[in-house]
């Protein structure tokens, strides 16, 4: 039983009561151009890829993986049904959006609606790179130790997020990891295959009607944005979750985080540039996003305002930065979930405990 004495956090309702109904309004038009102008530019871009000289091929490969990653941030907004008033929108919406970034709709609403936003920063439940325990990493043989550690490097989180989410848990996962919906599944990720072959088959035709090399169009309009794609993505998701002074929690260590917890305390606002706030759809206004799934991506600047009139103290707000980028790969290591603290690959440790005695308990209870 909680020590009466001990905080205790807002349940769900009173954290969402502090975000105005305005701002759970969802928007025809404002939908229709945040699926539509993407998908044009993603469009566009392959074709332009297929038309320009080659020595213009690789920027627009970059720009072509740039629009993958907002289209697939306006997918994710879909899948979750905030993107449109309509139900049949959305799920139409989010399986076009999902497309360029070769992700079944029905993995990733598994995955991401289901696991991440159920259990996050769960380990042994959440799929959103959850670090390993000292443990954990010294019973690797020593080439996956090697991969571990590039993976959180600022140069490696594309292998991290190819790797270690979409092989896993999108396209090759295990019977435990795999939907429910096998059927469904299976025909979400053979319409993935047939859009990729499509899409390379389009490139081959393109050089060879403008005789130009097969080889060069594929590697600079479909594996180049693929690249592209998956390190930004990588960079975003690694961030939204993993940072010096936000705890992880294992089910074998310590009870499971409370609502407020997991979306709020471990779900941190990082205040990016306003040009990339804009390009990125203002996704790591996350905390709101956390706190209610409902709010548009269009409305989460004016949520995420809310919550920190209320909560400032409690979330972990910060100045985006590369020094505070590299800061936070060189801490977030490895995790004792036993003591709440980030460690080095070494087991030194890289912070104080991250969670107070009071915390444990009153989560406990």
């Amino acid at each position: 039983m909680t020590n009466p004495g001990l905080h205790s956090h807002p349940n769900a309702n009173a954290v969402r009561e502090k975000i105005h109904e305005s701002q759970r309004v969802r928007s025809l038009w404002t939908g229709l151009a945040s699926f539509t102008i993407p998908l044009l530019a993603w469009a566009a871009l392959v074709v332009a890829v297929i038309c320009v000289p080659w020595w213009a091929k690789i920027p627009i490969g970059f720009l072509n993986g740039i629009a993958i990653g907002v289209m697939f941030i306006v997918g994710h907004d879909a899948c979750h049904g905030a993107l449109f008033p309509r139900r049949w929108m959305n799920r139409f919406a989010g399986r076009v959006s999902l497309m360029p970034s070769l992700h079944p709709y029905t993995a990733w609403t598994h995955n991401h609606n289901g696991l991440h936003h159920g259990f996050t920063n769960i380990k042994e439940k959440d799929p959103g790179f959850p670090p390993l325990s000292l443990a954990e990493y010294q019973r690797l043989p020593a080439w996956n130790r090697f991969l571990y550690r590039q993976y959180r490097t600022w140069y490696g989180l594309g292998l991290l997020y190819f790797c270690d989410m979409w092989l896993k848990w999108e396209m090759l996962p295990s019977q435990e990891r795999a939907p429910r919906k096998t059927l469904q599944y299976n025909l979400d990720r053979l319409l993935i295959l047939l859009f990729a072959a499509c899409w390379v088959g389009a490139l081959a035709w393109g050089a060879t009607a403008m005789n130009d090399s097969i080889l060069l169009n594929i590697a600079t309009g479909f594996v180049f944005p693929q690249i592209v794609w998956n390190w930004l993505i990588g960079f975003i998701i690694l961030q939204q979750h993993t940072h010096p002074r936000v705890p992880w929690y294992s089910e074998a260590d310590s009870p499971e985080p409370s609502f407020f917890q997991a979306q709020v305390k471990a779900t941190p606002h990082l205040v990016f540039p306003a040009p990339f706030r804009f390009l990125m759809r203002h996704v790591m206004e996350h905390t709101a996003h956390h706190t209610d799934t409902s709010i548009p991506l269009y409305k989460l600047p004016e949520a995420q305002a809310n919550l920190e009139k209320n909560y400032r103290r409690e979330m972990v707000r910060v100045m985006w930065s590369p020094a505070m980028f590299m800061k936070t790969l060189r801490t977030c290591r490895l995790y004792d979930y036993s003591n709440h603290r980030w460690q080095d690959y070494n087991g030194t440790y890289l912070t104080a405990p991250l969670l107070e005695s009071a915390e444990v308990e009153s989560s406990a209870g």
